[in-house]
């Protein structure tokens, strides 16, 4: 295992990789304005895989956008569904958003957006894996599991240049256009 840190105006993140790729990353809380300490990094050595990461999640979270798809991502210990979930996903592009059932139509279960909800919650690679890009069908956020839960969730958005409304993003066009990845 390797680890890399890297420091936002939030705080400080984490980017974890095996040999062949990204396993983990732990963003900061983004609902509070304050900057934190570095964090201690467990006793793993980095790998070109972790600094190059986490050298694109400094850029990210300076409001840069970053595409993460030619990033590997490890999805060995992930049931299919979760896999083919969190595959769809991936290809939402900087600033775009979608629903639930959007993305389970997208998998080709198009009843399925609990489901969806289940596999977004377990998403071990946040930000890399764009989860927060995913909102209830009326622009709802309707959690997210990464510190700072929704408040960090509408930060990242908004950081993306997604509107919202009240509490309700807006959303600009629809992506259930796209084929599904069965």
């Amino acid at each position: 295992m390797y680890c890399s840190q890297f420091i936002t105006r939030y705080g400080a993140g984490i980017v974890y990789a095996a040999d062949h790729g990204v396993v983990k990353v732990e963003i900061p809380d983004l609902s509070c304005n304050q900057t934190t300490a570095p964090v201690t990094l467990p006793e793993f050595e980095s790998s070109e895989t972790t600094v190059q990461v986490a050298h694109m999640l400094e850029r990210y979270f300076q409001g840069e956008c970053i595409d993460f798809s030619s990033i590997p991502v490890l999805f060995d210990a992930i049931t299919p569904f979760r896999r083919t979930v969190l595959k769809v996903i991936r290809t939402l592009g900087f600033g775009e958003i979608c629903s639930y059932g959007e993305v389970a139509h997208m998998c080709g279960s198009p009843h399925a957006a609990r489901a969806v909800g289940g596999a977004l919650a377990s998403n071990p690679v946040p930000i890399i894996i764009p989860c927060h890009r995913v909102v209830a069908s009326d622009g709802r956020l309707t959690g997210f599991s990464a510190p700072g839960g929704e408040s960090t969730k509408k930060a990242l958005l908004q950081m993306e240049g997604v509107e919202f409304k009240g509490v309700l993003a807006i959303r600009h066009h629809a992506v259930i256009h796209r084929t599904s990845h069965q």
